[in-house]
């Protein structure tokens, strides 16, 4: 009877070893334990690198998202990553062409208006007319969002727009009358309406000039032909 049981107690402890070898194996191979966050021994024998995102390069997340864009041209998230990408690699004018895509396929993007604008209105660019583009798009999807209307006014004001402009400023006043850039915006309108109306002046005065002596030298042509 004693025999039996340490029989037994031996196998017991020979079945318990087997059995953490097993799960020893198993938490290597496959990663038991931690939700398959588990160290991939298998890698180690077969010589595969991790596709991890965290160890890719810029240049592979970029072909990542091509990729993607491949078969779904209309991924928004993909078409974001890549524009930051190209962004933070100072490929502004490549940027540009994802967020515009983003803008077409999803008009509801609130941020990327502004976001595309800044790129637009950078000195890389100084595509202002594009600039103005995006943001007047963006006064129908975001109206009260003074950033818009702040970018606008630059813009519109930097393609000699002047009565533009200061609608564009006098809105974001309106939105934001107590706004970082608010005493800027106000000494911008100043001037900007002090040469409109200096320009009108100048030009009125320029008509009647003309007039005068269009006046003038048809009275002397008159004067030289009466007997």
């Amino acid at each position: 009877m004693l025999l039996d049981r340490r029989r037994i107690r031996k196998w017991a402890k020979w079945v318990a070893l087997a059995l953490a070898v097993v799960f020893v194996v198993g938490f290597l191979f496959m990663g038991v334990g931690y939700g398959g966050a588990g160290f991939n021994l298998s890698s180690l024998f077969t010589g595969k690198k991790s596709t991890d995102a965290t160890n890719q390069t810029p240049d592979q997340k970029l072909a990542a998202y091509n990729e993607t864009l491949k078969q779904n041209p209309n991924d928004v998230n993909a078409l974001l990553g890549a524009a930051t990408l190209l962004q933070q690699a100072n490929n502004y004018s490549a940027a540009v062409v994802y967020l515009e895509k983003v803008i077409a396929v999803d008009p509801n993007q609130k941020d990327v208006y502004l976001r595309l604008a800044n790129l637009y209105l950078s000195q890389e660019l100084s595509d202002y007319k594009a600039a103005a583009t995006v943001l007047n798009k963006a006064t129908s999807v975001d109206p009260n969002n003074p950033d818009v209307y702040l970018k606008l006014g630059s813009a519109q004001n930097s393609l000699g727009n002047t009565q533009a402009a200061i609608l564009a400023w006098q809105k974001y006043l309106e939105l934001a009358p107590n706004g970082d850039m608010a005493s800027v915006v106000k000494d911008e309108i100043t001037k900007l309406s002090a040469k409109a109306t200096t320009t009108t002046s100048a030009g009125a005065a320029t008509s009647t000039t003309a007039g005068g002596a269009t006046t003038t030298g048809s009275t002397s042509t008159t004067a030289s032909t009466a007997p």
